[in-house]
């Protein structure tokens, strides 16, 4: 239904704090999808069939709903409806783009630790959505900030070394 966006974008951002090499990148293909619906103005989730087909291990989604509940119900008790205007539908196409940005931050080529940054902001903007929440979504907002700031910077670093190293010659030893 309504908030369906907010509770994909929530178990989709959760598995991005386990330092898993490629989780990120699934995630954020499913992330970007979601914040592309959202930029068009869609009123619930569709996703493509060959994307809803794919699946995330159930022990690891065990495992890590397991590690993730007393975070989630500690911040739960803080969550609550709060400045509406900011979670509203119209809201909800500029959020998209935000959203989609954040997607295309997982696909970063950071190897272990690239996306929990980003799934941070995913999962914050997500719980802000699903209990229309604007405080938590400004604080979703500022770490999204600091999560594309800190992925783009590394990543270009890591671009930049590459580079680097093979107009160098490769000086490996």
């Amino acid at each position: 239904g309504k908030r369906s966006f907010g509770i994909v974008l929530v178990l989709f951002g959760l598995p991005n704090l386990l330092p898993i090499p490629g989780l990120p990148m699934l995630c954020g293909l499913v992330i970007g999808v979601v914040g592309v619906q959202m930029m068009l103005g869609a009123q619930s989730l569709k996703l493509p069939g060959w994307l809803s087909q794919r699946r995330i291990n159930r022990a690891d989604m065990a495992k890590l709903v397991t590690k993730a509940d007393p975070s989630l119900r500690a911040l739960e008790k803080l969550m609550r409806p709060r400045l509406a205007s900011l979670t509203s539908p119209q809201s909800q196409r500029m959020l998209g783009f935000i959203i989609l940005a954040l997607g295309i931050a997982l696909q970063a080529p950071i190897p272990f630790f690239g996306g929990i940054a980003p799934g941070l902001g995913v999962i914050l903007i997500g719980l802000a959505m699903t209990e229309r929440d604007g405080i938590l979504l400004i604080i979703g907002l500022v770490v999204s900030s600091f999560a594309m700031t800190f992925t783009f910077i590394l990543t270009y670093t890591i671009v930049r070394q590459i580079i680097l190293l093979v107009l160098s010659g490769g000086g490996m030893i």
